[in-house]
């Protein structure tokens, strides 16, 4: 008893726990899905704390896939009773099909509603749907036309007969080919199906016709076909369809309709055949459907209608006939007899010339008719005069050319007429006497010369438009008294004045353009009575002034006086409530404010004047968008945008702008919330001087008082001294670029107190006639004084802290010692073609900073030794183009940092340059008087041909003797001197012994004494088979080294191929940290090189042994997304990037902006990740120049080479085999297996294939 007391108990205390539980999680959602109550009437509401236990609910879910390879999807949990509606959207950025397994849903008993958005589904199997009895809306759109490689396939049994439920199946946008026979049979409640934006071909697979062996759609109502591939429409092929009302065929590929093509569908109301290829129609093709209410045959090709087509249609209120080719021929009066409820009626488009008188005789419930963009060239006399309910008439674009008294008679309802763009030059002034009502009327772009005196009968105009006619004057008698009229266009005429009283009569008028004439002067107070305007457009006139005009218009929004003649504006001519005024293209000079007005104004153009500087009161407080682009402003008063906290963007381009201060473009401090405001400062001849340095390192953060300088990356500014670029990227200069002019300076005003003397070295005077520069922190100080006319000296009183001097086009035939004593920084100085005939010992000592020395261009003749004593950092020495015949052999000893020395256009005859730095990187010796001596032609021949690569000029360095001499680099010349060598002549002293030169340079004296050159002849006969074999065992080797270095790459090539060994290769760090990326190759290519790319190039590298993963640039990346982001994306994915290069990549993918500089990483990628496949023959003119430099300095692929495929393998990273498997389907391009690395994860931890 107390056993069965306690289980009692247990059971209890388990139900309730139970129940609290379920009410607990009820309504608990699934990661990323949330729950929404739904309402009796359908609706969705946020789901309450106090949701009842039988509340039906919605259930919505944002997930990246469903059932695919990079997650699973469990459907199970979802809390199975009263769950009606389910809602799942994928992403539809991410590249990766999901899948529906069986019973996939089969626990939500009570789904009645069930939409799959965006996942990337390509096949809907068997009991898919398996369990959903209850089932009535099923939506499956799946996007898969943004990827035209993944078509979803229709199992023919998908929808189960436990579907037997379903009204409405959309099946839209999936991108499918076909479906199996009579698929949607089994449906037998089916109302609603869309199949619209697929590649469907075949009407007769759906069974809704004869045709077919099973009847199937009889309880369809809505029947969406659009916008597929279907050609044709058999008779009987819809005979099935008794109870549909709305038939959609637009968009496809139609050419011919069956006479009997839309038998069966007696309840059809609305057909849309538009958008296809028809050229007729069969006369008995609406027989059957005398029901229809809404026809739509537009932009098709149909040029003839049988008599009688649309006869027994008295119940159509909507036939649009427009973009067809159809002529008078086939539109006659007997075209639309029997249409007694046609409403709207389009022609336009067509090519109809005339109008039968009687055309129209049935239709008296016409509303609207189009006729525009015909040929209509006249209109008989009361053609109209039945359509006593029309209220649109459109005639637009055709070729009349007058209107007569009784043209229109009979439209006593008309509202808007629409005359535009004819050949009108006389308007009956009795034209519209039946027409009073007319609201809006259209005479613009006719040949009309004056108001057209029909305004008498037309007091109740809205809008009236008369632009682009050839009005000359306006008339106080001109408009008659329309009290409602609203909106006045004048604009393209010829009026040249407008007089005061001429607008009186339109006391209504909101909007008067007035745009484009030739007015010289409107007379002041001409729009004093039209107190109503919002809008006003004078600009493209010859007006001078325009005082006197808007002051009083206190409901003026929006004016607009650009390109006019104005020379002064003040805010006081516009009133102050004024949001937008447009003054660009006058003769402004300055923005006055005399009565210190303050302005609504948030948008001000005042662009392309000639204002010459901005200030605080010239700007209005509130204003929001400010161009003042191409003026000629040259100063910005500091705090001119201070204050002014709406800025949103400020365009100063194009202005005279030299120079900046900080404060100039100071504003109010921008809250943290909102977007900094965008100034454009570019195309300024800005001066790169030393009050703009500030600028280079400008930055928004943190204060968040200065704008954001959005096209400071482009702008340029002129360096201030520079003898090369003279304007370049002020985002790049060098801080020695950024200098200022003085004449007078103290380099360091904080710790120069001495200033006030002259023996001050701080105290910076620049020399008589030069030119001096400083930079900000005087690190940099440039004296310039080429050609100032020195003779014989050096300039006085040279800046002490100097650190380039500029001495050339003097006469200073002597350097004297000691010259530049004190110049410690210099570290640039030019004495080049300053005629100097000696250096003396010392000259340049104490020029301990000294980098570079310009001696060329001179006469030195002699070099003692001493000359560069204490240049101890030396790098640069120019000595070319002199007279020098003697260098003593201590001169260069000193410069242990010399890196190029020019010696060339001398007159040297013996130096021993092979004993010179071997720090020196650059070295010139040609063009001197060489000596032929063998010994020294020996050792100079074996100097050049080891140093050539410094000897810049080594190919051009010859020796001189009495029979002219030779080249001493490529001639033979040792020969000559082996055989026939001469001993030098006693009137010709010449020196030739190494050892004597050694001495030389060990003693510094000179080398004068002539000697005799002895050749011996030594008995080598013992020694030849011993020289023989060694010599052909080094050229053996020689040979052999050559051959492996030359056909290196080939050989590296053969082995990866044939054994899939690297050899000369060693793994480097980025490829260790390449194992984590997704793919092998990105493949970028034109759209028009897919052919190659996908038939040639990607199944022979996905599908071949090794496999490698691709990521194609046109089959992976998503419609509508970002091209540049994408691209970096995928590069920084893979470990290797293929840029299938030919001439339309570089016409049309390479001219895109966004592509190119995606591109650009890779292409300057010193890891050499880029494989560059040359497909066909590329034009070197057309290629970009990061390109060209890549193609010269790297090896490319040429396809159709005979080892192509294996070197683009050996290009390609290594496949492990243990990691890959041999071969990999790609027969619907879902490659994609990701998985959760750990390299490809954005800042929001997301997979990068959510990109690509």
């Amino acid at each position: 008893m107390a056993l069965t007391f306690a289980a009692v108990l247990m059971s209890s205390v388990l139900l309730v726990m139970s129940a609290s539980l379920s009410k607990t999680l009820r309504h608990k959602p699934p990661n990323e899905c949330e729950w929404l109550a739904v309402t009796t009437y359908g609706d969705e509401t946020i789901v309450s704390q106090t949701v009842s236990d039988e509340q039906e609910v919605a259930l919505h879910c944002q997930v990246r896939t469903m059932n695919s390879e990079l997650e699973k999807t469990n459907f199970s949990i979802i809390q199975p009773q009263y769950t009606v509606k389910l809602k799942i959207e994928c992403n539809n950025q991410l590249y990766l099909l999901s899948s529906l397994g069986t019973g996939t849903f089969q626990t939500l008993i009570d789904l009645k509603e069930l939409t799959i958005d965006s996942c990337k589904l390509n096949t809907l199997a068997r009991e898919s749907f398996r369990g959903l009895r209850q089932l009535r809306n099923l939506t499956v759109v799946t996007h898969n036309n943004d990827w035209t490689s993944v078509n979803m396939e229709v199992q023919s049994d998908a929808f189960l007969e436990e579907l037997n439920m379903l009204e409405r199946l959309d099946l839209s946008y999936n991108n499918m080919a076909k479906l199996p026979e009579a698929v949607f049979c089994s449906l037998q409640n089916l109302v609603y199906l869309n199949l619209t934006r697929n590649r469907l071909r075949h009407l007769e697979l759906f069974h809704f016709g004869s045709s077919g062996q099973q009847k199937c759609g009889a309880t369809l109502q809505v029947l969406d076909l659009s916008h597929n591939n279907f050609d044709s429409v058999n008779s009987q092929v819809f005979s099935h369809l008794s109870n549909l009302q709305e038939l959609y065929l637009q968009g496809n590929v139609l050419s011919v309709i069956g006479d009997h093509g839309f038998d069966g569908m007696s309840a059809l109301s609305v057909l849309n055949v538009a958008s296809n290829r028809l050229v007729n129609l069969a006369p008995e093709l609406f027989a059957d459907t005398r029901e229809l209410r809404e026809m739509y045959l537009q932009n098709n090709t149909i040029n003839v209608l049988a008599p009688g087509l649309f006869n027994e249609l008295s119940r159509l209120l909507v036939l649009d006939l427009s973009e067809n080719q159809l002529t008078e021929e086939w539109v006659n009066a007997a075209t639309f007899t029997g249409l007694v409820r046609l409403v709207l009626l389009s022609l336009s488009n067509n090519n109809i010339t005339k109008l039968d008188a009687t055309i129209f005789r049935d239709l008296f419930r016409l509303r609207s008719l189009r006729l525009d963009n015909n040929g209509v060239q006249h209109l008989p006399e009361n053609v109209f005069s039945t359509l006593i309910d029309m209220r649109t008439l459109v005639l637009s674009s055709n070729k009349l050319t007058r209107i007569d008294q009784f043209t229109f008679d009979g439209l006593p309802s008309l509202n808007q007429l629409s005359l535009d763009n004819n050949q009108i030059q006389y308007i009956d002034p009795e034209a519209l006497r039946n027409s009073t009502d007319l609201e809006y009327l259209h005479l613009n772009g006719n040949k009309l010369y004056d108001i057209p005196a029909v305004l008498n009968n037309v007091p109740n105009l809205k809008t009236l438009d008369l632009g682009y006619n050839q009005i000359t004057d306006i008339f106080n008698t001109s408009f008659p008294a329309m009290s409602q009229l609203i909106g006045l266009k004048l604009l393209k005429n010829q009026i040249s004045n407008v007089s005061k009283g001429v607008f009186d009569r339109l006391p209504e008028l909101h909007l008067i353009n007035l745009a484009n004439n030739k007015i010289q002067k409107i007379e002041p107070g001409t729009f004093d009575n039209n107190t109503r305007l919002v809008a006003v457009r004078v600009d493209g006139n010859y007006l001078r002034d325009v005082g006197g005009l808007f002051s009083k218009l206190s409901n003026l929004v929006w004016l607009n006086i650009s390109e006019n003649f104005l020379e002064w504006f003040d805010y006081a001519l516009i009133p102050t409530g004024l949001q937008w005024l447009d003054i660009h293209g006058n003769q402004i000079t300055e923005l006055g404010n005399h009565y210190e007005l303050e302005t609504q104004l948030t948008g001000f153009d005042a662009s392309n004047n000639k204002l010459t500087e901005v200030t605080g009161s010239s700007i209005p407080d509130k204003v929001q968008n400010l161009y003042l682009s191409n003026n000629q402003i040259s100063k910005i008063q500091s705090y001119a945008f201070f204050k002014k906290p709406n800025l949103t963007q400020v365009d100063l381009t194009g202005n005279r702008l030299r120079t900046l201060n900080p404060q100039s473009l100071r504003i109010s401090t921008v809250p943290g919330g909102r977007p900094m405001p965008q100034f454009l400062v570019g195309n300024n001849p800005f001066v790169c001087d030393c009050s703009m340095q500030w600028l280079q390192a400008y930055s928004v953060e943190p204060d968040r008082n200065k704008p954001k300088l959005v096209d400071l990356e482009t702008a340029t500014c002129e360096v201030i001294y520079n003898r090369g670029e003279s304007r370049v990227l002020l985002k790049e200069a060098s801080e020695e670029q950024f200098l200022c002019q003085y004449d007078m300076e103290c380099a360091k005003r904080s710790t120069c107190d001495c200033c006030d003397f002259d023996a001050c070295d701080c105290k910076m005077i620049c020399p008589t006639n030069c030119t001096c520069f400083h930079s900000v922190s005087s690190t940099s100080n440039v004296v310039d004084c080429s050609g100032a006319g020195y003779v014989n000296r050096v300039p006085d009183k040279i800046p002490m802290n100097t650190t380039v001097l500029y001495l050339d086009g003097n006469t200073v035939r002597t350097l004297s010692t000691h010259a530049f004593l004190g110049r410690k920084i210099l570290k640039v100085l030019y004495l080049n073609s300053s005629n100097v005939e000696r250096v003396q010992n010392r000259t340049f000592l104490g020029l301990k900073e000294l980098e570079v020395l310009h001696l060329d261009d001179n006469r030195v003749s002699t070099l003692h030794g001493d000359e560069f004593y204490g240049l101890d950092k030396l790098k640069e020495l120019y000595l070319n183009h002199n007279r020098i015949t003697y260098v003593n052999g201590t001169t260069f000893r000193f410069l242990q940092q010399l890196t190029v020395l020019r010696l060339d256009h001398n007159r040297i005859v013996q130096f021993p340059v092979w004993r010179l730095s071997p720090t020196l990187t650059q070295l010139t010796v040609a063009e001197n008087h060489w000596s032929c001596a063998c010994d020294f032609v020996q050792q100079m021949k074996e100097f050049l041909q080891y140093a050539a690569d410094a000897v810049t000029d080594a190919d051009q360095v010859r020796c001189l003797d009495h029979s002219g001499g030779f080249n001493i680099f490529s001639d033979n010349g040792t020969a000559v001197c082996g055989t026939t060598a001469t001993p030098p002549q006693p009137d010709k002293p010449f020196n030739g012994s190494s050892n004597m030169i050694e001495g030389a340079l060990n003693s510094g004296g000179n080398l004068t004494t002539p000697i005799k050159t002895v050749v011996q002849r030594p008995d080598i006969l013992d020694y030849v088979p011993i020289l023989i074999v060694s010599f052909s065992a080094v050229f053996f080797i020689v040979v052999t080294a050559m051959v492996v270095y030359v056909f290196r790459h080939e050989m590296k090539v053969w082995c990866h191929s044939r054994f899939g060994v690297r050899i000369f290769c060693k793994s480097t760090e980025f490829e260790m940290d390449e194992r984590d990326k997704l793919f092998d190759a990105f493949v970028s290519y034109s759209s028009k090189d897919e052919a190659f790319v996908v038939e040639e190039l990607a199944p022979i590298l996905e599908n071949g042994d090794p496999s490698y993963k691709l990521c194609l640039h046109y089959r992976e990346f998503p419609a509508g997304g970002y091209i540049s982001d994408t691209i970096v994306q995928a590069v920084e994915s893979s470990k290797r990037t293929i840029m299938v290069l030919s001439e339309n990549f570089i016409k049309s993918e390479w001219c895109r902006f966004e592509f190119k500089s995606a591109h650009h990483q890779v292409l300057r990628d010193k890891r050499k990740r880029l494989i560059v496949i040359l497909l066909g023959e590329v034009p070197n003119k057309d290629l970009d120049p990061d390109i060209r430099l890549y193609l010269k300095t790297n090896s490319y692929l040429q396809w159709g080479d005979k080892h192509f495929w294996e070197k683009l393998k050996f290009a390609l990273p290594d496949v492990p085999n243990n990691q890959r498997p041999k071969a990999i389907n790609h027969k619907h391009h879902h490659h994609h297996h990701h998985h959760h690395n750990r390299g490809v994860h954005n800042n929001y931890s997301r997979p990068l294939a959510i990109h690509i």
